[in-house]
């Protein structure tokens, strides 16, 4: 064997070595050469907490304010307006109610608003069921008229 065919061998077995070294490292460590995306490899709970906004009519119909009525239009920006409202408490959510009825005032249907977080079941709600499991209230308020 010659020493360049040496040579090329064990840099063939040093890269498969490098290649396999992630192998030996825990499961959630995320890094590179080799991402695990640790996110997704640890199991995940099959429910989710969603805050959000809601109307009621006259009727009692339960109904889902648009982002507008907390924030803007812009979907993130209203959930984090309302994660971060339940996260501050009542009075933060309280005002955020207050608001979401300023917007629901325009709208006739709307008698009512709340700020909840509605805990769904992610396997239920995609098969069809969209009833949370769990409900919290965090604020209550009417809509002037």
């Amino acid at each position: 064997m010659t020493l360049e065919r040496a040579w090329s061998y064990a840099a063939g077995l040093a890269l498969i070595g490098a290649v396999l070294l992630p192998l030996t490292w825990h499961p959630r460590d995320d890094s590179f050469p080799l991402s695990t995306y640790a996110m997704f490899s640890g199991r995940q709970s099959a429910e989710a907490t969603i805050p959000h906004a809601i109307g009621y009519t006259a009727g009692g119909e339960r109904v889902l304010l648009p982002p507008e009525a907390v924030a803007n239009d812009e979907v993130v920006q209203a959930f984090e307006t309302l994660r971060q409202a339940v996260s501050q408490g009542k009075e933060s959510t309280d005002r955020l109610c207050a608001r979401a009825a300023g917007w629901a005032e325009r709208r006739d249907e709307v008698v009512s608003v709340a700020i909840v977080s509605d805990t769904f079941d992610a396997v239920r709600y995609f098969d069809g069921d969209k009833d949370p499991v769990r409900t919290v209230v965090h604020s209550e308020c009417e809509v002037a008229r």
